[in-house]
């Protein structure tokens, strides 16, 4: 019996999660089974131990804003009580900082409230699809676009909406080096 890649085990541990996230490379997942905070340090740092080719096309900031709006689940042992598994819950994630593997207070780094975190490996890939599948299925890569406008959003609160998806157009076509799509096709977007 062959055994089953990391990448296809029910739970990631948020190693595995955040280069999901950032690279969507499948042999980074199998890579980061172990969940080594620094291999994932030396990942970012020394880009010349990885191949050349290597592009990011999301950030960690992407999966801790998904946790705190509750669109991805996460589970973990909290410190004080570490023999129960928990969901953490939503609310959290706003205090929350993620260093692979570990979530600590923001500006706290020794202040780890939860051990061990794991996230559905399911809910992964379906939330941040496979740059293959996105390429292959639509025209546009509405993830991209979806943290491009939370970015903005962010940065320029007192924009309107109009304002936002200009300087939405101009950042993805600066980005991807392909053209945004229309102002009618991200308001559609962003109502649903």
């Amino acid at each position: 019996m062959s055994k089953r890649s990391p990448f296809d085990h029910k739970y990631w541990n948020l190693a595995q999660a955040s280069v999901w996230v950032e690279y969507r490379e499948k042999k980074l997942v199998e890579d980061f089974d172990a969940g080594d905070r620094d291999a994932y340090i030396a990942l970012g740092m020394y880009p010349s131990m990885w191949p050349a080719n290597r592009e990011r096309h999301g950030a960690i900031e992407d999966l801790r804003r998904a946790l705190e709006q509750r669109r991805i689940v996460s589970y973990g042992y909290r410190n004080n009580t570490p023999g129960q598994l928990e969901e953490i819950p939503a609310a959290e994630w706003t205090d929350l900082a993620i260093r692979p593997p570990l979530v600590c207070f923001a500006g706290q780094p020794n202040n780890q409230p939860w051990s061990a975190v794991r996230l559905l490996s399911a809910d992964m890939k379906r939330f941040w699809r496979s740059i293959n599948e996105v390429s292959g299925r639509s025209k546009y890569d509405w993830d991209a676009i979806r943290a491009i406008f939370d970015e903005l959003q962010r940065q320029n609160s007192e924009m309107s909406q109009n304002e936002l998806i200009l300087e939405l157009q101009g950042t993805y076509e600066d980005r991807l080096k392909k053209d945004a799509p229309s102002r009618s096709s991200i308001q559609r977007k962003i109502n649903t």
